[in-house]
Parts: structure tokens; sequence; C-alpha cells
């Protein structure tokens, strides 16, 4: 009887998962084919059908007949990617599939670009949800993360809405840390580097570990840049114009329209109060994110180590509030990276960091619907005269930038604020498990 009772539970537990990942997989689609950022999901858009028809992605990409949906871009500066050629494969394998099921419908292939941001966010809900529940004895805890990733508003927008494809890179990251072998944790973070370059931040924390070798790291490096090398000469596209365009994101800076208290030195010159700054700092400005990461890297070793999921979770957390503190140019989707490990620190050691977790991903929500003209941006595949209504708000426009300072300013608050909470954190290494089932 007991045996029996407890396969039930078992079973109504499995199922509740399956219908939680269903509704948030759902609630995505619903959005998928008929939304998209005009600047991004228009760049996939082009990019997917030039990996096709010979096309370079790290070239101007011209719009394209029956397909393209904006043209915020002038023909002097066409389109370019930032992005290691993950991202590009990916889009081009999805066009082929559109030119054979497609039925030159412009939206059968929005909504085919869709699905690796979309289930790259359910996979990451997933995985939230299998590390948290193999630590803890609480069945409402993992359900609670669950739910808190799929159906907040914020990831709903980046995956289903917006396209944007930070879910995946951080799902290789997650698969990395739960494995304990270091050769599949260099190769699974030479992964998600390879699909965003972003999380080359976690290199060292995922990789260098127990072992105290430096290799797994090499391997964590090494595996994007030699895939991007070779497949960038292989593919014939100019190796100078990619490693131009990918060295200028790493410095960006300098200008409103950033998730950063930095951007007050920007509007302090869009006031007029403050005359505008040389390039030369703005140059130096934008990397200090790269010094700032190498030195809290340290720090987060000697406090916390590697060892351990406690440590490595604290601190791959100071690292990425580190990066998000001190570079210069941040975009709502860089909250994904502290979202998901702050799931995790609040689900299994710090529930009492929910409310600055919370408080966290309100304020991007803020910035976010604020930064794209109260979301009517994203409707731009259905509604072209979008801009109308941008240039409408230009009235109120001074107050808008304000606003998105103020957010920026709370962004880059709350991230220090949970930085010194870390930092001055007296739990031990070890990562003692508590009993949070009554915070949830």
């Amino acid at each position: 009887m007991w045996k029996s009772q407890t396969a039930l539970t078992s079973r109504l537990a499995q199922n509740k998962v399956a219908i939680t990942l269903l509704l948030g997989l759902l609630v995505r689609e619903v959005f998928s084919f008929w939304t998209g950022h005009p600047f991004d999901f228009e760049l996939w858009v082009r990019l997917g059908y030039a990996m096709v028809h010979g096309g370079d992605p790290y070239g101007p990409l011209p719009p394209v007949l029956g397909l393209s949906f904006a043209n915020v871009y002038s023909s002097q500066n066409s389109a370019t990617i930032g992005y290691l050629p993950f991202w590009p494969i990916v889009t081009g394998l999805l066009y082929s599939v559109y030119s054979i099921v497609g039925f030159g419908n412009r939206f059968v292939y929005y909504f085919l670009l869709k699905q690796p941001t979309i289930l790259g966010d359910v996979t990451l809900a997933y995985l939230l949800f299998s590390y948290i529940s193999s630590r803890t004895a609480k069945q409402g805890v993992p359900i609670w993360a669950l739910c808190f990733w799929l159906f907040s508003p914020f990831t709903i927008i980046l995956s289903g809405i917006w396209g944007m494809f930070d879910s995946i890179a951080m799902s290789f990251i997650m698969i990395s840390i739960m494995t304990t072998n270091f050769a599949k944790r260099g190769l699974l973070s030479g992964l998600g580097i390879f699909a965003k370059s972003l999380t080359v931040i976690y290199a060292i924390p995922t990789t260098f570990g127990k072992t105290r070798s430096w290799w797994p790291v090499f391997l964590a490096i090494a595996l994007p840049t030699l895939a991007s090398i070779l497949t960038i000469t292989g593919m014939g596209w100019s190796l100078s114009a990619a490693m131009g365009t990918l060295a200028s994101t790493i410095g960006k800076g300098g200008a409103l329209g950033s998730m950063s208290a930095w951007d007050v030195l920007a509007l302090l010159f869009y006031w007029g109060i403050y005359p505008p700054l040389s390039q030369n700092f703005y140059r130096i400005l934008g990397f200090i994110w790269i010094p700032a990461i190498a030195a809290f890297t340290i720090v987060a070793f000697r406090k916390f180590g590697f060892e351990t999921d406690f440590g490595l979770v604290q601190s791959m957390l100071v690292v990425t509030l580190a990066f998000l503190i001190f570079k210069a140019r941040v975009t709502e989707q860089y909250s994904i990276y502290l979202v998901a490990l702050g799931v995790l620190d609040v689900a299994l050691w710090n529930p009492q960091r929910k409310r600055l977790l919370t408080a966290t991903v309100a304020t991007t929500l803020f910035y976010l619907v604020l930064n794209n003209y109260l979301l009517v941006r994203f409707l731009s595949p259905i509604y072209p005269n979008y801009p109308e209504f941008e240039n409408m708000l230009s009235q109120i426009e001074p107050i808008r930038v304000t606003l998105l300072l103020v957010s920026g300013i709370a962004f880059t608050w709350l991230n220090l604020r949970y930085l010194i909470s870390i930092l001055t954190s007296k739990q031990s290494p070890t990562g003692r498990r508590r009993d949070v089932e009554s915070n949830y």
C-alpha cells in the first residue's frame, strides 16, 4: 500500500511538472509567429535567408523581399551581427526548413525562427527545476522555481516575443554545472560560449574545480574559438570583418539606451548639462568590465571556491553581478543569466533574497517595456506603422529617457546590493541546505 501511494504521488508530481511546462510552452507559442523586435528579430529574418543564399553574416544584410517586416537599417549602415557563427548556422537551418514547409508564408518563417528561443527558454526552466529538485526534498521549492521562470512576463517577452536566444547559452551552462566530469564541463561550457560569447565569464568558475587543472578552462575557450574560425573560413566569410564586429561589441558603451548607471554620463550630454566626453574615455569605460571580472573571479574563488554547488553558484553570481555593474552597455537580455542563478540561490540557500530577485526582475521588465515604447515596437511584424506611435510619444521623450535612466540606476543599485549581500554573507562554502518550504 505504501509503495503504491508513493508511486501515485510521484506520478502526480510528474504530471504537474509536465502540465506546467506545457503551459509555459503554449503561452510563448501564442506570441511566436506574429511578434518580433524590428531590430534583432528582423536581423534573424535576414540572417537565415543570407546563410542559404551565400551571404556573409558579418557583412551587409539587405532586406528580404516578402519576409522582411522592418527597415530600420540604412543602406549605408546595413545590419551586421556581433555574435559567433552559432546563431547564423541555426537561422540558416531554419530558413532551409521554411523553404520546404513554409508555403511562402512569412509568418511560418517567423514561427520557425522563434522555436529555438522558446524551446531553449522552456528547457532552461526544466533544468533549473531539475537542479533544485536533486538538491532539496521540499516539493514546493522546485515548483516555485519552475513557475517563477515559466510565467514571468520578462522571460516570456524575451523568448516568445523578442526572440532572443540567451536561454540557449544559459542552458548549456546549467548542464555543465550539473555534471561532475570536468571534461564534459569544459565541452558544455564551450558550447555555451559558442552560443553566446558573454558566457565566457563563467569559463573559470565552471571548469576550474576540484582538479585545480587549467585544461578544462582551455577546452571551454578553445572549442568556440576553433569552431568559429573553422566555420568562418570554411564558409568563405570575411574573417577580418567578423573579428571587427565581434571586437566592437566587447567595449561598447557611451550612448543612451543601456540598462546601466553609466548611462548618466550620456544623459548629462543629452540634457546639455555636460559637454560630450572624448571617445577615448568611452573606449576605456567600455573595457572596465574585463579587469573587474578577473578581480571578482579571484575574490569569489577565495571566499567560496568552485568545488561545492553552493560555492559554484555563489561565485557565478558574483561574476555575473560584476559584469552587470561594470559593463558600460547592458541590455535587457543580459539579466537572463542573473535571474537564472538567482532562482537557484533563492530556492536552495537564501530565501531571504527572494524580494531582491523579484525587484530585479520587475525593474528589468519596467525598463524593457519603456525602452520598447510600451511594447508596441514588438507588433512591428503586423503593424508596419509602429514608428508613428513612437513619433507620437516623442513629445514626452525627455520623460521617457529620464525614466530609463532611473530604472537603469535602480537596476545597478539592486545588483550592487545583491553583490554586497553575497560577499558579506557568513555562510559556509559547504552550502548546507535549509528548510525553505515556508518561504514559498
